[in-house]
């Protein structure tokens, strides 16, 4: 389990729950990155759950190299944990707009 702490002492473990196959997006660079989505609980230091998000994992090259993550609430809102993402923010709002734009031509399926 991977586990992050931070400003608030939340702790946030990742569950090994995958919601979906690679996702291909192009995003306003110009280049084509694919996700994967998973179930992310973030949990405070008693270890209740206070909030379940959507991890995005980022993937370059085929969907081979993982270049980051992202998280999403239910309610469509994006939420950065300071995890030290190397990626440049301008990058991530153009993977986070092709991602909302993907997500909206998806038939919505409730399982």
């Amino acid at each position: 389990m991977l586990q992050i702490c931070f400003l608030n002492c939340i702790i946030a473990k990742a569950s090994k729950r995958t919601l979906m196959n690679k996702t291909e997006i192009k995003a306003k660079d110009g280049n084509i990155y694919y996700y994967t989505t998973s179930l992310f609980n973030a949990e405070n230091p008693l270890g209740i759950i206070k909030a379940t998000l959507t991890e995005y994992s980022l993937y370059k090259n085929g969907g081979e190299i993982l270049i980051g993550k992202l998280y999403k609430t239910d309610e469509g809102n994006w939420y950065d944990l300071p995890d030290n993402n190397p990626l440049n923010p301008l990058l991530l709002t153009f993977i986070k707009m092709a991602i909302d734009e993907s997500e909206k031509t998806k038939p919505f399926v409730d399982a």
